[in-house]
């Protein structure tokens, strides 16, 4: 069988199935419930939003990740219920998941502390059907492939921290806790083995500037057992409620050296007084950039009915 060259690549730079369980994002800063479900609650008023992102266009086979997320404060904003549902692919798999988180927040003096639960279910498929691959004899001659889809449901939970201010926030979070998922269907033991367990601390501070500029440095750690570290940087610049600009950068930690994965630039618009769009293109810097055309992602946040802005930044990107 001669292997598709997404798999190769995927093989060559470490980014295994297993580090595809954690979904990428340059614009991490609209898809904070992916990685700490304690910033459920922690909005104006309810916010929907859509992710959409093509990685290493050009690439036959590359990862696509689409998103809906709902984040609804309650109870005065002391409480918070989320969900994020979400579509993976790369190659073969397809990784389809909801991820449903309930948050406290605690007032103490000026700040806020946020305590939460998440419980996600998961659907892995693997396709093997003839039409999509690529080999040198057909696929019922081949043994290691048997030409049928395999397919797996799965539960696990996750827990979040969020300590914020005004102007700052600090969240540590583990999304999903156990090594092994639950499997509530694996017929095919697709799911046999120890997971990642991967954690993420995520910062930001919010500093006005005047001319009713906000600059907003962002940053995101996110570390798990035997995976290079992952660091995502974004400095965001809010010129007045309608634009917002800035840059990004990823690396990942090898076993010698820092890796410098992308540099991004992201623009944004206010459509309307509720909808907001941004969009973000990656430049490869590691080897795999020979093969591709760079990434693409795009967001729409919608904000429906009225916002409390008592107190608060007007920049969307914060909180």
């Amino acid at each position: 069988m001669r292997y598709c060259i997404t798999v190769c690549m995927v093989w060559i730079f470490g980014l295994s199935a297993h580090g595809q369980e954690q979904a990428l994002y340059t614009q991490f800063f609209y898809n904070k419930l992916s990685y700490n479900t304690a910033f459920a609650g922690a909005v104006d008023g309810v916010e929907l939003s859509f992710t959409g992102r093509e990685q290493w266009l050009g690439l036959k086979g590359s990862p696509s990740i689409q998103s809906f997320q709902g984040n609804i404060p309650l109870v005065g904003n002391r409480v918070g219920v989320g969900a994020v549902l979400r579509r993976q692919s790369l190659g073969l798999t397809s990784h389809y998941t909801a991820n449903f988180s309930y948050a406290y927040h605690i007032r103490y003096g000026e700040y806020l502390l946020g305590l939460s639960v998440n419980a996600l279910v998961g659907n892995l498929v693997n396709d093997y059907r003839e039409e999509n691959l690529r080999t040198t004899q057909p696929v019922g001659l081949d043994p290691a492939l048997t030409g049928t889809m395999e397919k797996a449901t799965y539960f696990n939970a996750g827990a979040s921290f969020l300590l914020r201010k005004e102007e700052w926030y600090m969240g540590l979070s583990v999304p999903a806790i156990a090594n092994r998922h639950i499997a509530f269907n694996d017929d095919e033991e697709i799911l046999t083995g120890d997971r990642n367990r991967f954690w993420h601390l995520m910062v930001g501070y919010a500093w006005p500037m005047g001319a009713e500029m906000i600059f907003n440095p962002q940053a995101m750690f996110s570390y798990s057992d035997d995976l290079p570290l992952k660091m995502d940087i974004n400095l965001l610049m809010d010129f007045g409620e309608n634009f917002l600009g800035g840059v990004g950068y990823r690396s990942f930690s090898g076993t010698d050296h820092l890796r410098s994965e992308s540099i991004s630039l992201i623009a944004g618009v206010k459509l309307s007084p509720d909808w907001f769009m941004t969009m973000a293109y990656d430049f490869g810097l590691s080897e795999l950039r020979q093969h591709h055309n760079g990434s693409i992602e795009f967001s729409v946040v919608v904000y429906p009915g009225e916002r409390d802005m008592r107190g608060e930044f007007r920049s969307p990107r914060f909180f």
